[in-house]
């Protein structure tokens, strides 16, 4: 299984606040669910569209696995408020988000870069919590 280490407060916004787009500067063809990681640091100044409230980030989770999602699309064109439209016209990639799964208690773990694998360990965590879902 896959997994992309987020910043908070978007973690949380994905998680609780309906947020359906990841945006990116990067593409993959990867399509199927995706570990949603928690960074070790937040991402202060943070701006959510109007009508969504930006928790407090001494609240969140961080460094580790929060939720699953599954991503069903790369876009570079949406409505969602969520999708970030860059001003110098570069290109944004919104990984589309659907069926988000927030776990009960989130799993302690490193991130990286990109895509990464979930350690097996933190995968069988997952499948623990998540026990309909055929993540492997």
């Amino acid at each position: 299984m896959k997994a992309l280490t987020i910043k908070q407060p978007w973690v949380y916004a994905i998680l609780r606040e309906g947020k359906d787009i990841e945006n990116r500067s990067w593409q993959r063809s990867f399509r199927g669910w995706l570990a949603l990681h928690a960074s070790a640091t937040p991402r202060h100044g943070a701006r959510f569209p109007r009508g969504h409230r930006v928790p407090d980030l001494d609240t969140l989770d961080y460094s580790a696995i929060c939720g699953l999602a599954r991503v069903a699309d790369i876009v570079t064109k949406s409505r969602s408020k969520w999708f970030w439209h860059p001003d110098d016209g570069t290109t944004n990639y919104g990984w589309v988000l659907a069926n988000v799964k927030v776990l009960q208690t989130p799993i302690p773990c490193k991130g990286a870069l990109g895509l990464w694998d979930v350690p097996p360990k933190v995968l069988r965590q997952l499948q623990h919590q998540l026990p309909k879902l055929k993540l492997a």
